[in-house]
């Protein structure tokens, strides 16, 4: 059949002259006036705003809303004739974006779960995914954190402001440090050598951490009484202690304290000064260490070593 048959066959005069070549000729003015408007508005704003990351934004909502209007005009031109109603085409239209979108979807889930019941909330400080940080705000797509550890060491804060999506909460666990109880248990490691006095040493720890933590010790019982409320929890010992063990270089002390979740890194500092202070007071207590170099001829480098450690 030639082309000038086909055009002038039966079925394509039909198809002229039936709904569906009108469905075609409408959705495609649609979408040509759609584009010219676009294009006339972004002009206008390109006109008016001179700020380019306002001009931006502006233009990308523009684009987005009329690209919008002109899918759904579309969908209820075709919607009119023959075929699946409205309702039919808005049921299968809304399942493809509830599969396309959701992650959004689980999000805005997630925050309506955290004003029911919050796993956390604006000051909390949380980790999640590997990220940790103080919840400085919480909108119903993302939470927004102020960013600690990376190259900052024991939850001092790195400055950078990190978005995290709340549908997190459904796929990974949430750790967090002040929800209930404001204390985290932090262990400090001394390591002395054989020789050394270490039980003097283990009693100097004891002490300075008692004297750094003892009001802490109160105020952990009282919210551990208010936790035990809701959840099954107890603790019972809060007091220091200083765990010790052999290793292969001395006599390892593992002081182990209750201190406030943001104030752990001074608490350390301080009882570090303190302990280094009142070792070298007491003159038979020496720090274990590893060090390394070459035997000279004589062999006086490696007795030296061997010394230090022993």
């Amino acid at each position: 059949m030639s082309f000038r048959d086909f055009l002038q066959s039966e079925r394509f005069q039909s198809f002229l002259t039936g709904g569906a070549a009108q469905d075609i000729w409408i959705s495609a003015l649609l979408v040509l006036g759609a584009l010219i408007l676009i294009y006339a508005l972004r002009r206008l704003l390109a006109r008016y705003i001179e700020e380019a990351d306002r001009r931006y934004r502006a233009s990308k909502i523009v684009g987005r809303m009329l690209g919008l209007f002109t899918g759904l005009a579309i969908l209820f031109v075709w919607s009119a004739g023959q075929g699946p109603g409205p309702a039919t085409i808005l049921t299968v239209v809304g399942a493809g974006i509830a599969i396309a979108m959701r992650e959004v979807l689980l999000s805005f889930a997630a925050w309506i779960h955290m004003l029911i019941r919050a796993p956390y909330k604006s000051g909390d400080r949380i980790e999640v995914n590997g990220l940790q940080g103080d919840v400085i705000d919480i909108r119903p797509l993302h939470s927004t954190l102020m960013e600690i550890g990376e190259w900052a060491e024991a939850g001092q804060s790195t400055g950078r402001i990190v978005h995290i999506p709340n549908n997190w909460f459904y796929q990974y666990g949430v750790y967090n440090y002040t929800q209930g109880f404001q204390f985290v248990w932090n262990e400090i490691p001394f390591t002395v050598t054989f020789r050394s006095d270490w039980k003097a040493a283990r009693d100097i720890l004891l002490q300075l951490a008692s004297e750094m933590t003892g009001s802490i010790e109160q105020r952990a019982q009282e919210e551990i009484r208010e936790m035990a409320r809701e959840y099954l929890v107890y603790y019972e010992v809060l007091t220091p202690f200083v765990y010790v063990c052999v290793t292969q270089n001395g006599i390892r002390l593992s002081l182990r304290h209750l201190a406030e979740a943001r104030r752990r890194r001074q608490i350390k500092h301080m009882l570090t000064m303190r302990a280094l202070e009142a070792f070298q007071e007491h003159g038979g207590i020496e720090l274990s260490y590893t060090m390394i170099g070459y035997e000279s001829g004589d062999g006086e480098q490696k007795r030296r070593v061997t010394e230090v450690l022993s």
